[in-house]
């Protein structure tokens, strides 16, 4: 008995590449504290396979009185650039996505903090004395961050992919700290009357962290 075996040709329309260049573009819908649309990102690199892809990337983001320690908070306008490394594993047309970015975020603007303000009162050698300590910072460079992100990909044609992650990310900015403190003795009217002053300042070094919900497209 004879058997025909008929050849079936695939559609390439529908078959994707493993391998090649790749892009990941997306924009910052929104942190978990509450920051809308606090950035856009480009990342290009090459698929090594269908489960690794390595690339490189660069952003902007502004972030509006995000906490850097303690109660301080500041305005930040950054722009990271990083290397991307992504897994992806292959389960048709919805496909689970991870990645790791690493790089350093140049911070693009100068900002204060607010100012904290603290006042001690003391009663040495009864005399009544009244100390007001303003401290706040000021930032001057960016530093090194580390972001890992979990998402997904939906395939829509053969080279473009709708792609929703959500990333933490942590990051680093220096500057330096400053500290004043005035000091009021109370007098025998019950005033406070000034009765001298100081100032200082020391290098600080803040660390800033967020969550962020990503939407955007891979092709």
């Amino acid at each position: 008995r004879r058997v025909l075996f008929r050849s079936v040709k695939t559609d390439s329309s529908f078959v994707r590449k493993q391998t090649g260049f790749y892009n990941v573009t997306t924009l910052d819908l929104v942190t978990f504290t509450g920051q809308f649309l606090p950035g856009i990102q480009t990342i290009c690199g090459y698929r090594m396979n269908k489960y690794l892809s390595v690339g490189g990337g660069i952003g902007y983001e502004t972030y509006k009185s995000i906490s850097t320690y303690d109660i301080f908070t500041a305005d930040l306008s950054l722009l990271p650039v990083f290397l991307d490394i992504r897994f992806t594993a292959p389960a048709g047309n919805l496909e689970p996505v991870v990645a790791i970015n690493l790089g350093y975020k140049v911070l693009l603007n100068k900002p204060s903090t607010q100012s904290r303000i603290d006042s001690v009162l003391s009663n040495a050698l009864l005399v009544e004395s009244k100390d007001i300590y303003t401290a706040y910072n000021t930032y001057t460079a960016g530093g090194l961050f580390l972001t890992a992100e979990i998402g997904v990909k939906a395939h829509i044609t053969k080279k473009l992919s709708l792609y929703l992650s959500v990333d933490y990310s942590l990051w680093s900015i220096s500057g330096t700290y400053y500290l004043s403190d005035k000091t009021y003795l109370l007098n025998s009217s019950n005033d406070w009357v000034p009765a001298g002053s100081s100032k200082s300042s020391e290098k600080s070094l803040a660390y800033v962290d967020a969550f962020t919900v990503h939407f955007g497209i891979i092709f």
